[in-house]
């Protein structure tokens, strides 16, 4: 019996001792006496349009054709291309700050030597596979490390370089050495907008 007294006491004073926000009146509870209408100035829709991404930067494989395009020209290549040498090409060093690969532009001056030239490539796996091992032995390559690859792959010469911006252009800087004799046979640059 206490404990249902108790209850009872307990339920009137939580329940019945809400405090009413309108007094001793009902709330307004209905419908309102004039229709909703739109508002005289237009509201200004927020823009549903999706932002445009900036675009991805891209390789400057046309600076990259005219460089093999130079490279074939020159003296120095036409003088040791009648052999069909092997050439061991290493993509640029992307020194722009940008984040793109450079390898779309060794592929871009790999098609254009062989299709204007003598000259045979290293095989891409094997290079593949032996840079792997050589950066994760000695934690990067350094010139005497590229020397052990060309060789290592069979290469009598070596095509490698570095990209750079330099305003509102790129550089690109090539060399090429002879494997056997470490001496540089041939350098060039171009430049190009971005």
């Amino acid at each position: 019996m206490k404990l249902r007294s108790l209850l009872m006491v307990g339920a009137l004073l939580l329940g019945g001792c809400a405090v009413n926000p309108y007094g001793g009146t009902p709330a307004p509870v209905g419908e309102p006496d004039k229709p909703v209408t739109k508002p005289e100035k237009p509201v200004a829709e927020p823009d549903k349009a999706e932002p445009v991404p900036a675009p991805k930067p891209v390789a400057p494989t046309g600076l990259a054709v005219s460089m093999a395009d130079a490279f074939l020209k020159s003296a120095e290549v036409q003088s040791i291309a009648g052999g069909s040498p092997v050439l061991l090409l290493m993509a640029p060093q992307n020194g722009t700050g940008e984040p793109f690969s450079t390898q779309p532009m060794a592929v871009a001056m790999i098609q254009r030597i062989q299709a204007n030239s003598g000259f045979r490539f290293a095989d891409p796996g094997q290079v593949a596979a032996i840079t792997g091992q050589l950066e994760y032995q000695q934690g990067g390559m350094n010139p005497a490390s590229l020397v052990r690859l060309g060789r290592q792959t069979g290469a009598g010469y070596m095509l490698y370089g570095d990209l750079v911006s330099e305003g509102s252009r790129y550089r690109l800087a090539m060399s090429l050495m002879d494997l056997k004799s470490g001496e540089l046979l041939w350098n060039a640059s171009r430049s190009a907008a971005r």
